[in-house]
């Protein structure tokens, strides 16, 4: 088994998630506070950007906060708050890369998971510079884990995006190449395979492990799906699940996610309903702190 944390007896684990917020759309920071509330984790939002909807709309509001993020960073150094790991997904600006990774440097002790959000299906975000890719691949080496799809993966390695096909030889030497940046496992999500209808995750270490684990296809390309599925990883990790059985249930929760928002209307704009299933994320994690009997509700 592979466990990348070990949760304390007693305090609850708090995790800095670094991404950016919108104001509609299922995604980001809207997905990622209450993924990890309902595993009993505490998230300790760090907004990279202010969106009034998400990127795949025609057109959206884009606030940025670069201006303001070693201050707010810096504070939590003043007050001296304990932090024990970190989840980044999609930066706002060059700066904010290396901002990060000085937050990085000066807390070692912090597990990180770095999701690189810069595109999907051979397309780059348009708020993504070649110099935001190429500084990206600083920041992916000090991962502890590493969560790209694969047109992620093509930016992060310099090469040509090939479509979500892939054969097991293929991934393998893909997620190696990645681990060759210097990070520590690797999740490659989003691997199709010609020969039959499900989605297949890789998952690969440094010390030479690789497994793979498909789940049903669902016939939708649906927003938010990454983010929810990084939010439910960081969810299982910080809560000292096995890394492995992790992407096993990420996988399973986002299918019937995906099914179900099929029924909801405007699922087109909005992206992934999840709400209705964070009562599995908390049974995954173990979020059974209820062993301290809680206290009755006031009288009002």
């Amino acid at each position: 088994m592979t466990k990348l944390f070990i949760p304390d007896e007693v305090q609850i684990p708090r995790i800095a998630a670094i991404h950016d917020l919108c104001g509609y759309g299922s995604c980001s920071l809207t997905t990622v506070i209450p993924v990890l509330a309902a595993a009993g984790l505490e998230a300790m939002p760090v907004p990279t950007s202010y969106l009034s909807t998400h990127t795949a709309f025609g057109s959206y509001t884009f606030f940025d906060t670069t201006e303001n993020l070693p201050t707010y960073l810096g504070h939590w150094d003043q007050v001296g708050l304990q932090i024990d790991g970190a989840y980044t997904g999609f930066l706002g600006s060059l700066e904010q890369i290396d901002i990060i990774l000085d937050f990085f440097r000066g807390r070692p002790e912090m597990l990180c998971i770095v999701d690189p959000v810069m595109g999907d299906k051979g397309t780059v975000y348009a708020t993504y510079t070649e110099a935001m890719c190429q500084e990206m691949k600083k920041l992916v080496s000090t991962a502890d884990l590493l969560t790209p799809n694969i047109t992620e993966a093509a930016v992060l390695l310099d090469k040509e995006y090939r479509g979500q096909a892939l054969s097991e030889q293929q991934t393998r030497e893909i997620c190696q190449r990645l681990l060759d940046l210097g990070c520590e496992h690797i999740i490659l999500k989003g691997i199709e395979r010609d020969d039959d209808n499900l989605i297949w995750n890789a998952v690969a270490s440094s010390d030479g492990s690789y497994a793979e684990t498909g789940h049903q296809r669902v016939a939708a390309a649906m927003h938010g799906t990454g983010d929810l599925f990084a939010s439910i990883v960081t969810a299982g990790i910080f809560s000292g699940r096995d890394l492995h059985e992790t992407v096993v249930f990420a996988g399973k929760l986002i299918h019937d996610a995906m099914s179900y928002s099929l029924t909801q209307k405007g699922w087109q704009a909005r992206g992934v309903n999840f709400e209705p299933f964070l009562n599995y994320v908390s049974y995954f994690c173990g979020n059974q702190r209820g062993q301290i009997e809680a206290p009755e509700l006031s009288q009002l």
